[in-house]
């Protein structure tokens, strides 16, 4: 589960850019965006991920 926390939700289409060249098709795990304040003012973006094997 990804979980993508923006500054700006105009941003996803940038980050829905990234994510498809870099995540190959089909193997994409569950993934939410949501807009939020961030953590530190200079921050874009964060990312939480919970992986289990």
């Amino acid at each position: 589960m990804v979980t993508i926390y923006l500054r700006d939700i105009d941003d996803m289409i940038a980050v829905n850019a990234v994510w498809d060249r870099w995540v190959p098709r089909g193997t994409a795990p569950a993934r939410v965006c949501v807009e939020a304040k961030l953590s530190n003012c200079d921050y874009l973006i964060e990312i939480a991920v919970v992986a289990a094997r």
